[in-house]
Parts: C-alpha cells; sequence; structure tokens
C-alpha cells in the first residue's frame, strides 16, 4: 500500500487492518507517520528511499496493490514532479507488480478527471492541470496493461472526501478551524459550486468491498467506481452546515473571494456500479453531516467502531 500515510490512505489503512488483512506499507524515511503511528505495529514498512521496489516484490507475497499515494501539484512549475510522483512512480510499481505475477491492482483517482471528456478538452484550461493530467495519463496506462496482462485494475475516483485527520490547509478543515474558533470574518467566493461531498469512512467501506470482491474473484479486467454519495451540496450549503453544527459566530462572508481559474463548478458520482457490489453511503442527509463536525475534535463518527459497524 501506498499513501498509508497520508489523510485518505490511512483511514483505508485502519480499515484494512481490521479487516485482518496484512499490509505492507510503501512510504518514505523521513515520512511523518502521526495518521498511523498505532498501527504501525501491526504491518510490515519499506522505505523507497532505502529499500528499490524489486526488492519489495521480491521479499514479501504480496497479493494486491493499493495505490494511495499521490502530488497535486498547484501550478505548471510543478509539472515535472506531477508525472514523477502520479504517473512514473506507479507505473513502475505496476510494472514491478506484474513482472512478480500481482494480479490485482486498486489505483486512487479523483472526479479532477472528469475535466477531460475528450482530446479536445485539452485545450481548455483546466482546474490543477498538471495534476489532473497526470493521474489521467496513468489511468490509461493502467487500462493497456490490464488487457495485456489480463490484470484486475480497479480505478476508484474519489468525489470531494471530508473527515479526521485531513490536513488543515484543505479547505474543509480550514473551515471548520476557522468557524471553531469564531473568527470576526470568514472571506469566501460564491459558494456556487456544486460537491458530491463524501465522509472518509464511507470512501473506506468503497475500499473494504472492491478488495473483498477482488479476492472472491468477482471483478476482472479494468474496472472504474465513481465513489460519492450521489448527492450534490452547493458549496455555501455545505459549509453553512459546519457553521451551524459548531455554533459558530464567525460571519460567513460569502462573494469575496474570486474563484480559481478553471474552477469545476459541478460534480456529482454515479455510483450504481458501486452499489451493485454491495456498497451504501451512511453518511447522507445533512443532521448526520452535522453530527460529524460537531464531534470533529472527539474523532467524530469515525471512531474505532464506525468502519466495523457500517462494513460489517
Amino acid at each position: 500500500m501506498t499513501g498509508a500515510t497520508g489523510f485518505i490512505g490511512s483511514h483505508i489503512l485502519e480499515g484494512l487492518l481490521a479487516d485482518g488483512h496484512s499490509l505492507y506499507v510503501v512510504k518514505r524515511s523521513f515520512s511523518e507517520t502521526d495518521r498511523i503511528e498505532k498501527f504501525l505495529k501491526d504491518c510490515k514498512t519499506y522505505d523507497l528511499d532505502r529499500t528499490p521496489i524489486q526488492e519489495i516484490f521480491e521479499e514479501s507475497p504480496i497479493e494486491c496493490i493499493i495505490h494511495c499515494a499521490t502530488y497535486y501539484g498547484r501550478n505548471d512549475k510543478e509539472c515535472i514532479k506531477n508525472v514523477e510522483s502520479n504517473l512514473l512512480f506507479p507505473l513502475k510499481l505496476l510494472s514491478c507488480g506484474i513482472e512478480h505475477g500481482i494480479k490485482n491492482f486498486v489505483n486512487t483517482d479523483s472526479f479532477f478527471g472528469n475535466q477531460i471528456k475528450s482530446e479536445q478538452d485539452l485545450h481548455k484550461e483546466l482546474y490543477m492541470g498538471g495534476y489532473t493530467l497526470s493521474k489521467r495519463q496513468f489511468r490509461q496506462w493502467g487500462q493497456v496493461m490490464s488487457a495485456k496482462y489480463k490484470l484486475n485494475f480497479i480505478n476508484m475516483k474519489l468525489e470531494h472526501v471530508y473527515g479526521e485527520r485531513d490536513d488543515s490547509n484543505k479547505f474543509i478543515p480550514y473551515v471548520v478551524e476557522q468557524c471553531r474558533n469564531n473568527i470576526p470574518v470568514l472571506k469566501l467566493s460564491e459558494g456556487k459550486q456544486e460537491r458530491d461531498f463524501i465522509y472518509v469512512g464511507d470512501v473506506v467501506n468503497a475500499y473494504r468491498i472492491v478488495i473483498k470482491s477482488l479476492i472472491q474473484q468477482c471483478l476482472q479486467g479494468y474496472m472504474e467506481y465513481n465513489v460519492g454519495t450521489g448527492r450534490v451540496w452547493r458549496l455555501r450549503e455545505f459549509v453553512e452546515i459546519i457553521h451551524t453544527a459548531v455554533k459558530s459566530n464567525t460571519l460567513l462572508d460569502w462573494g469575496t473571494i474570486e474563484m480559481k481559474k478553471g474552477e469545476i463548478m459541478s460534480s456529482k458520482a454515479d455510483n450504481a456500479d458501486l452499489k451493485k457490489i454491495g456498497w451504501i453511503p451512511a453518511i447522507v442527509e445533512d443532521e448526520q453531516i452535522e453530527d460529524i463536525f460537531r464531534n470533529w475534535e472527539r474523532g467524530g463518527v469515525n471512531s474505532d467502531t464506525f468502519i466495523l459497524k457500517v462494513a460489517a
């Protein structure tokens, strides 16, 4: 598993360990492990800057690669790092896996890829273009390798994920912190963007069900799953849910910040295929979301029992 030290990856690691899987975590020697400190004793770790990928496969009996690591280059100056992190690294991982008989690869993708529906879309300004393009190119390689080597390549296209352990510089955690601190004024865009906000516990359960289906050999070839609730909230609506949940006195100053160029205005998951294999999102209603943010500092609903209870 790559990316286990990150926000989403740390939750997936927790869920898979709860299922009894033996996990090998690939990281770097300098990676911050605060999110997974209590889980490290239950899995084996490899430092990529000290151990070549080839050696990892030679030493460990790996059946499935779960790729969660990613790099969000925010501007064109970082395009080389985008390519290295989001294309070349996972491609090397995939190639080594195939060489050693791996039959299952679960890739983590995002709704940003929906910006590119045809080659013509490559001529427009893409939101986080370097990230979006490099992720798309690896997905295409996954399709090619899946067909050529009879590999099960599962692409998990995540909508806007929120939950505990996220980076404080991300939008939702930032809003939560500012509202909890009751800053006088929080400047925001108009908030017209439409998003399919999905709780991280529901994302974990999607991965758990997909991996269970792979073990049972129910999934074959290249498949893509849209991981979202299937419901849309305007950004303004969602922020106001947070504001209410934490009983904030902060003034939400809408329309005082310009939207970023190329901003994705609407995204919603068609999760029908995921539901066919038994997945149902647990956190969908406004009242449930309020409860998440009301209990944010105490770990929210995503306690040690949430994942087990929902996916039992």
